[in-house]
């Protein structure tokens, strides 16, 4: 193998020519693609996984449009990476001006071989997982990777941070687009990637060797490399090798001649680390939104909608493309501005440009980029302070400099039938999603055929865990609340991890209903209590899962019965109620009244042991015994209804009932006629004449019984009586202690109920409403209010009406 450079600043070795690239930078898409014209290579290899080979005649066709990327999914059963035999995902994404897929273009058009020469993404989770476990802790843990590139190495390390210092710089982007994307328009490539092969040196010479091993580089070096050799060895005379630039120094060192017979060798053993068989490996559709850096992709550039129409221009030959973008986004900025605020003027605009044209000759630059544009719209469109109730304009730009498209894929893509139903269903209801902007729709669920059919697929979306509709407003059946709306407002959105999660469900399903019923069976086979069997049913119900719920139902009567848990089966017990009362208005077909009987016996038998229970579970409690009664108030529940004061007045007998539950039962069996109010006040009076412990118990009593029976004291005077005698015999601290648990009590009247219950507990003072209300002397917490609220007042007033 020859050693001597055919160029060093392309840093050629013989027949193998390596070209170093920052992902997604226009400048280095234009320039591989200038050397791949000139050079002419019989192959082209370029960093990517290679058991993505097969993808690579979909990712050339005229018909796929960018963005799009490469989905990776590994199911590690065989717990390579963990013991947890987690899932894991990543995406590789390419732009327009991706260098890599600038260079696999190039390579289809000419005719040449071309393939992907890096580890798959198993195999490079393995490498860093098992470096992590043999040195220090991992900067970035391999569990939460997901982009596939590891460009973020040519811009953190302390020699990138001292060198934007020296240049005056305040991030490295902002270096980047300076020295690297503006000036590289005009340098012949040779010099160009000369600078950057000097760049990534240095770059890499300050990155620790560990580093290096713990983020699995090593390892994707070698296996690049040996890639390399075995298409040297099979025969290409001029190989043209596209990688990330942090790994041209590495392969440089592993194709020299002192490591070639050591790559070759390795080059007749390439194994792998993980099953193969537990990768998916995937094309599809892409956002722009997603492949934006400051968006949380961790390699490529930022601002991909700006960086887009400097590769347009490009590709159209304007003399100037980044001038002639940063001019069409000020005025493009400034006319959404105009018609979401109504302020900008033109002259605004011309200030903006003459702004970031001053800016461009200050900091010596050819032509001004997405940091002059930034600085000018933010000095010319912001008026006054910039915070955030002025920082519309540049939330506007910065909107226009990511950019809303998506991409997408020819006929011949192999895309899962769950994504194609997905497409297909968003096609019938008129769902875009060909751009990542929000939308926001509202269905008339109750009278509206296909706004329920909507909702239904939206409902099961969310079922499968996908991120694209969330509701933000109507019934919630899930929860139980909201339940007298008749509309749905929902807000939906696509984006990349739509598709994602799709592909990650496609296991269960070629369909979305499909996937849901797959889902619904697998859940079913596990072992659940009665509340999330009621709440699984609850679900099939909304998703409209007519099919499922014969299932479901079998299932929640089962969960019934083998249940003892008297919470889980109550909280069952209300979904049913709910969706027995719904079920016209959703036109289920389902009959709930057998599970409702069975639910109401499994209630009545386990009601006994909660007599006992501690005070954070009153209210649940309380709730239970309501529910009980209600249902059981039913024409048809005589037994059942007989059976339920029964066990409340077997409670009873329980001397370490909670009193809070006591007052609860005690109300119930008045409503229900098994109780006078003679008897009730009876108990009333026994807690306050009671031990001391009793006394302090008497208001969780009252909470209890005015939850259940409010009216008790409004039509009995003896017990509001009882209860003025009892407030007056405490002492102040004793009422300090007792007051929270009164004012729970005293929640459940109404305004006007309370303003009676005063009035008739003033009387007991020879006090009228007046003598209370009106009062002569201010007190000093009442005068220090009305103070605050004047200035308060006054402040505002003056603000409204400066010159009044």
């Amino acid at each position: 193998m020859e050693t001597i450079l055919r160029s060093e600043e392309m840093a050629e070795i013989a027949r193998i020519c390596l070209i170093p690239v920052r992902h997604h930078s226009p400048a280095c898409a234009f320039h591989v693609k200038k050397v791949i014209g000139e050079w002419k290579p019989d192959a082209v290899l370029v960093e990517g996984p290679d058991n993505a080979n097969a993808m690579i005649p979909v990712m050339v066709h005229g018909d796929t449009r960018a963005p799009f990327a490469i989905y990776y999914a590994y199911h590690d059963k065989a717990g390579k990476i963990s013991g947890q035999q987690e899932h894991y995902k990543c995406y590789y994404p390419f732009l327009d001006y991706s260098p890599e897929l600038v260079a696999l273009r190039e390579a289809h058009r000419n005719m040449t071989c071309v393939s992907f020469i890096d580890l798959s993404y198993g195999d490079i989770l393995y490498a860093s997982h098992v470096n992590c476990r043999e040195g220090q802790e991992r900067s970035g843990n391999p569990e939460s990777m997901e982009t596939y590139n590891d460009d973020y190495l040519l811009t953190r390390n302390a020699y990138i941070t001292r060198l934007c210092e020296k240049t005056g710089m305040r991030s490295f982007e902002e270096f980047w687009e300076k020295y690297f994307e503006l000036n590289g328009m005009d340098e012949d490539s040779d010099v160009w990637f000369s600078h950057l092969n000097t760049y990534c040196a240095l770059a890499r010479e300050n990155t620790p060797e560990t580093e290096l091993e713990m983020e699995g580089c090593l390892a994707r070096e070698r296996h690049m490399a040996a890639r390399i050799v075995q298409k040297v060895q099979g025969g290409c005379r001029r190989v043209l090798v596209v990688t990330g630039g942090f790994h041209t120094p590495g392969l440089r060192e592993l194709l020299s001649a002192e490591k070639w017979q050591e790559t070759a060798a390795y080059a007749k053993s390439i194994g792998q680390y993980v099953p193969h068989e537990d990768e998916s490996v995937y094309l599809m559709p892409y956002t722009m939104e997603a492949a934006d850096a400051l968006n949380g992709y961790a390699s490529g550039m930022p601002y991909t909608g700006f960086y887009q129409k400097i590769w347009d221009g490009i590709a159209s030959q304007v003399q100037k493309p980044y001038e002639e973008a940063v001019l069409d986004m000020i005025v493009s900025s400034g006319k959404e501005l105009r018609k979401q605020e109504g302020y900008l003027s033109t002259y605004d605009e011309i200030c903006a440009w003459q702004m970031a044209q001053g800016l461009c000759s200050l900091r010596g630059k050819p032509q001004p980029g997405a940091y002059e544009l930034q600085d000018a719209v933010l000095s010319s469109y912001v008026k006054g302070e910039y915070n955030i109730a002025s920082d519309m304009p540049v939330r506007i730009l910065r909107q226009l400099m990511t950019g809303t498209g998506s991409g997408a894929l020819c006929t011949q893509a192999d895309v899962p039938p769950i994504v194609l139903d997905f497409e297909k269903q968003c096609s019938q209801f008129g769902i875009r999603t060909n751009t990542t902007l929000e939308k926001e729709v509202v269905f008339s669920i109750f009278s509206s055929k296909k706004h329920r059919q909507m909702s239904m697929f939206f409902h099961r979306l969310v079922f499968l865990k996908t991120p694209f509709a969330v509701r933000v407003k109507g019934p919630d059946l899930q929860r139980r609340v909201d339940r007298n709306l008749v509309r749905e407002v929902w807000k939906y959105k696509y984006h990349a991890q739509v598709y994602a999660a799709l592909i990650d469900v496609s296991v269960y399903g070629a369909t979305v209903e499909d996937a849901v019923m797959g889902i619904v069976e697998e859940q079913l086979g596990r072992d659940i209590g009665a509340d999330s069997a009621a709440l699984l049913l609850t679900q099939v119900f909304e998703m409209g899962m007519e099919s499922q719920l014969d299932k479901v139902y079998g299932a929640v009567q089962d969960a019934i019965l083998q249940d003892a848990d008297f919470y889980s089966v109550a909280d069952a017990l209300k979904s049913l109620l709910m969706m027995e009362e719904l079920g016209v208005l959703y036109e289920s077909r389902m009959e709930f009244g057998a599970l409702l009987r069975q639910g109401v016996r499994k209630l009545l038998t386990l009601l006994s042991g909660i007599a006992r229970i501690r005070d954070e579970k009153l209210d649940e409690s309380m709730e239970a015994l309501k529910l009980l009664y209600r249902i059981t108030g039913r024409k048809d529940y005589e037994t059942e209804r007989e059976d339920f004061f029964e066990a409340l007045e077997r409670m009873q007998g329980d001397t370490q009932i909670h009193a809070g539950l006591n007052g609860c039962i005690h109300g119930i069996l008045y409503g229900g006629g098994r109780e006078s109010a003679h008897e009730v006040g009876m108990v009333c009076k026994g807690y306050l004449t009671g031990t001391r412990e009793q006394l302090l118990q008497t208001a969780v009593f009252f909470r209890g019984l005015f939850f259940a029976a409010r009216d008790l004291l409004l039509i009995e005077k003896e017990l509001l009586g009882m209860m003025d005698s009892f407030l007056g015999e405490v002492s102040e601290d004793e009422f300090m202690e007792l007051l929270p648990q009164l004012r729970m009590a005293f929640a459940y009247f109404t305004p006007s109920e309370t303003d009676k219950i005063a009035g008739r507990a003033a009387a007991f003072h020879q006090k009228r409403r007046e003598d209370i209300m009106e009062r002569e002397e201010i007190l000093p917490e009442w005068f220090s209010y009305g103070k605050r609220l004047d200035a308060y007042v006054w402040d505002r007033m003056s603000r409204a009406y400066p010159e009044g």
